[in-house]
C-alpha cells in the first residue's frame, strides 16, 4: 500500500474510534448525561450525531472542534484519554507520524524501541547502560495519570503496516512548586528528522496548558544532541559541580504567556 494511502487509513481508523468513544458515552444527542462530580445535568446538542456528517472532513479532524458539550462530558471521566493531543507530525522525508499520549498497552513497543537504541543513547537518558527499562519508567506506560504525568510518544508505519515507536517525551509535574522534570527519548536511527523538536515543543504547550512555570531536566554534558536542541528552544544552563552533567531550565510560562493555563488536580 502507498505509505501516504496508508496514513490516511490509520488517521480514518483513529477517527472512527474517537467518534465511536464518543457515541457510547453519549448514547444520542438529546438525552441529559449527568455529571459524576456535581451530578449536574447535561443537554448535549439536540441534532441527531451524525457520525458520517462528522467524517467527510475525513483529513483526521481535531477533536477540539467537537460540540462543548461532548468535552464537558468527557472531562470529568477519571480515565478520559485526551483525544485533542492528538496530531500528525510529517519529518523532512515527508514520512507523516502521529504524535499521541501514552496509552494503556504501549509498553510492548516501548520495550523493543529500547532494544534498537545505541548503548550511549541509553547512557545518556538514563546515566547508566542498562540492557531494559527501568521498572520506574515502565510505571509511566503502566499506571497513567494524565494529570500529574504528561507522556507522548511518536509513532511510525513500519513496511508489513503495522505501527512503531520512533520516539519517546514525559515529565513528571510537581503541582506545589507548579514546575516538571522531564526526559527525552528518541530511537537511534531516527535522529535527525526534527522528531525530538516536534515531540519537545508537544511537551512545553502540555506544560504550560497545566499550568507549569518551570521545565527542567539533567543532562550529561556529552549528550550534545540534547543540549543544542535545549538551546535552540530557550532553554537555560547550569553547570553542576562535578562537571559530569548540567542542569536545564525553562521558564516555560514566560516563552509562551498567551496560552491559557489549566491546574493540575
Amino acid at each position: 500500500m502507498h505509505p501516504d494511502r496508508l496514513s490516511m487509513h490509520h488517521e480514518i481508523e483513529d477517527t472512527l474510534v474517537f467518534h465511536s468513544k464518543l457515541a457510547i458515552l453519549g448514547q444520542t444527542p438529546g438525552i441529559a448525561c449527568s455529571r459524576a462530580d456535581t451530578g449536574e445535568s447535561l443537554m448535549l446538542d439536540k441534532k441527531p450525531y451524525d457520525l458520517l456528517g462528522n467524517l467527510t472532513a475525513m483529513r483526521c479532524p481535531s477533536p477540539v472542534n467537537q460540540p462543548p458539550g461532548w468535552h464537558e462530558l468527557l472531562r470529568v471521566l477519571p480515565f478520559r484519554y485526551p483525544f485533542e493531543d492528538e496530531q500528525y507530525f510529517e519529518t523532512g522525508q515527508g514520512r507523516r507520524i502521529l504524535l499521541r499520549p501514552v496509552r494503556v498497552g504501549d509498553t510492548p513497543a516501548y520495550t523493543e524501541m529500547f532494544q534498537r537504541l545505541h548503548r550511549d543513547d541509553v547512557r545518556f537518558r538514563f546515566f547508566s547502560y542498562l540492557k531494559q527499562l527501568p521498572d520506574q519508567e515502565l510505571q509511566r506506560f503502566q499506571q497513567i495519570d494524565y494529570d500529574l504525568n504528561v507522556n507522548f510518544v511518536a509513532l511510525g508505519i513500519t513496511q508489513s503496516h503495522e505501527r512503531e515507536m520512533l520516539g519517546v517525551v514525559g515529565a513528571t509535574l510537581c503541582p506545589e512548586d507548579s514546575s516538571a522534570e522531564f526526559g527525552l527519548l528518541i530511537r537511534t536511527d531516527q535522529k535527525g528528522h526534527g522528531l525530538g523538536r516536534a515531540l519537545m515543543k508537544k511537551l512545553i504547550r502540555a506544560c504550560i496548558d497545566r499550568g507549569i512555570i518551570t521545565l527542567r531536566a539533567e543532562v550529561m554534558m556529552h549528550n550534545r544532541p540534547m543540549l543544542d536542541l535545549a538551546r535552540s528552544l530557550g532553554f537555560q544552563f547550569f553547570y553542576q559541580a562535578d562537571g559530569s552533567y548540567m542542569e536545564v531550565l525553562l521558564r516555560a510560562m514566560d516563552s509562551r504567556p498567551d496560552r491559557p493555563r489549566r491546574r493540575p488536580r
